[in-house]
């Protein structure tokens, strides 16, 4: 756990503070803010794995700089909060707020909370990560199909042919497929 990032932001010392604490007795690198323009500087610096923030920062309010947090892929963010109301799920709504915790704090739930986070961050930057491959992969998919189209047209081969062409070609030329399938659709496209 020791090489997870923990930023946390509140406007009350004391409660920051603690906060701090707990978590660094369970190995956690934890940085502070006091103010919601402390919390972007201070996050955009070390791009913390979690952000602990109170909802009623000073300056720019939690909502606002979660928004931003999330928006610019910063982080995830934690809220922590005096008391919970319709107004606050209603905003959460439109976030992607992983979890909240309740002060006065408990250090179990503390401890529950940001683990669980911790390991749904993972989860999800892993899935976004192969979701980006998935992507990657279709865009030079169709790039080749439409190449292999354009050679089948040129050469008149079947489809087969066309496909060891391209795969000789890219062997040739030391080029993935892809790259020559751009140049293929750049040139007779």
């Amino acid at each position: 756990m020791n090489n997870y990032k923990i930023v946390v932001a509140d406007s009350d010392s004391t409660c920051r503070k603690l906060i701090s604490e707990l978590l660094k007795k369970r190995g956690y690198n934890v940085y502070q803010a006091g103010d919601g323009g402390e919390v972007l500087r201070v996050s955009r610096r070390i791009y913390p794995h979690l952000v602990i923030m109170d909802i009623n920062l000073l300056g720019i309010n939690g909502y606002k700089t979660a928004k931003i947090i999330e928006e610019d892929r910063i982080s995830s963010v934690i809220f922590s909060a005096n008391n919970i109301d319709s107004a606050f799920y209603e905003k959460l709504k439109t976030m992607n707020i992983f979890a909240y915790i309740v002060k006065p704090i408990n250090p179990e739930q503390l401890y529950q909370t940001v683990e669980f986070s911790i390991n749904n961050i993972d989860k999800v930057n892993s899935l976004q990560e192969k979701i980006q491959h998935l992507e990657t992969e279709l865009v030079n998919r169709k790039k080749i199909d439409k190449a292999k189209g354009i050679v089948m047209e040129k050469l008149r081969v079947s489809e087969n042919e066309a496909y060891k062409y391209l795969r000789k070609k890219s062997m040739d030329y030391c080029i993935s497929m892809d790259v020559l399938a751009e140049k293929i659709i750049k040139k007779y496209g």
